[in-house]
């Protein structure tokens, strides 16, 4: 071996994090059994009973190789036996179609909704709403692109833990068949494999309606998504988390849809009928909602008979008690936004990515451990079988932030909070629909 090479455990280290990038490490075993055992052997077959030409050639082609199975795998990846039970086809997309990106998708909804653009607002209210709902379209586009993506992730890995089940599957057969095994074992991994089997179908099918909601989202199926989405950036570059709760509330309130117009509409009218009439209101209230010991209380309505009752204080009541809910609702909402958004940046940066290191210290451990025969194969499949499921778990966690981002940004931009468990198009006090004064 040339002497200034890298040492023989960090080349060992570097090709098998590669191999483990693939699942090809969980066939080591796997092609051994296609070089060192014959795939017809009955159950009562001896090694004694083996041509002993194909052991010896079975043996000189390990041999060959510097680093035994693991370089022997990477000259036989084209060997692997295919599942035809794991091939749905549900998913499936052009490899020379263009990239979507996040961007792209939002302007061609803008321009599926043209309409929107062109019109020409005569009032404050009209404006108002034609801006809130091109802000939705966007909302609604970004919040399909970051659930398609996730989806189209989730799946790429989620494949390759069926390609691990069905790597075991097939060992385990052989090892029943060679009379190694009973069939009760057998049996436990052929439940595993038929439940990753209904994982991967449940995963092909949510990439697949994800992708075709965005589709119709922007009117064009002729785009790629991308592999997978980008970590979330540190906490330094997260302005919605850095600004003080004050100053965004404030800038909430000035930019809210509604508030302006009902705070103008609540001082006309309580300029008319004066404060002695609003104070006259107001105690005949509070004599109305006096705590009671029961919660089948009776709460009588206003006697408008004791004080003097019009259309105007209607109106003043009305727009004030709006404005007080408005800004209630803001502030709480900010506060969730704000909250929640650290919550899921914490889990997709800090937590998921710990374990996601510590599963790979693990498997990693039990490769060399696997390579110098301290554990068997079944150990060496259920470390990659976790850690690809923590890979999973990472995939969501940064669906879970991104989206908790959009619903962040969009809402400081004048957009009903959506939160956590809401889907875009919900509906929220704080919409302009049948809103009209």
């Amino acid at each position: 071996m040339n002497i200034t090479q890298p040492s023989y455990a960090n080349m060992q280290r570097h090709l098998f994090s590669q191999i483990i990038r693939r699942f090809a490490l969980i066939s080591v075993v796997f092609a051994t059994f296609l070089y060192l055992s014959p795939l017809h052997a009955q159950t009562n077959t001896s090694p004694q009973s083996i041509d002993s030409k194909r052991w010896r050639e079975a043996n000189t082609d390990v041999g060959r190789f510097q680093r035994g199975h693991a370089d022997l795998l990477k000259a036989e990846r084209g060997r692997t036996v295919q599942d035809s039970r794991a091939r749905l086809g549900a998913y499936k997309e052009d490899t020379t179609a263009p990239e979507l990106t996040e961007q792209t998708a939002r302007k061609a909804t803008l321009m599926l909704h043209a309409d929107l653009l062109s019109s020409q607002a005569v009032s404050g209210l009209e404006k108002m709403t034609r801006n809130a709902q091109l802000l939705a379209r966007q909302q609604a586009t970004y919040r399909l692109w970051v659930e398609a993506v996730s989806a189209k992730e989730q799946l790429i890995i989620q494949r390759r833990i069926m390609e691990a089940a069905s790597i075991s599957l097939e060992l385990a057969k052989r090892m029943e068949k060679i009379g190694n095994w009973d069939r009760n074992r057998v049996i436990d991994i052929e439940i595993s494999y038929e439940n990753t089997r209904t994982q991967l179908l449940n995963a092909d099918q949510e990439a697949f309606n994800s992708r075709q909601q965005l589709f119709a989202q922007i009117g064009s199926d002729h785009w790629r998504l991308p592999a997978a989405l980008t970590k979330p950036p540190p906490l330094t570059g997260l302005s919605e988390l850095l600004s003080s709760p004050e100053q965004q509330y404030a800038e909430l309130q000035a930019r809210h849809p509604q508030l302006t117009l009902i705070k103008k509409e609540a001082e006309y009218y309580e300029r008319i009928v004066g404060p002695a009439m609003l104070e006259q209101w107001r105690q005949q209230v509070e004599a109305l909602i006096e705590p009671s010991g029961t919660w089948t209380h009776s709460i009588s309505t206003l006697d408008r008979t004791k004080i003097i009752w019009n259309h105007d204080l209607d109106k003043a009541i009305t727009s004030r008690a709006e404005i007080s809910r408005i800004n209630i609702k803001t502030k709480s909402d900010l506060h969730q936004a704000r909250e929640h958004l650290r919550a899921t940046h914490t889990q997709a940066t800090d937590i998921l990515d710990t374990m996601q290191r510590l599963y790979s210290s693990a498997e990693e451990e039990a490769v060399m451990r696997y390579s110098g025969m301290f554990i068997s194969t079944w150990s060496l499949i259920a470390k990659a079988q976790a850690k690809m499921q923590t890979e999973i778990s990472v995939a969501q966690g940064k669906r879970a932030f991104w989206i908790a981002l959009l619903d962040m940004q969009a809402f400081l931009a004048g957009a009903p909070y959506m939160g956590p468990g809401k889907v875009t198009g919900d509906a929220d006090t704080n919409s302009l629909q049948g809103k009209g004064h």
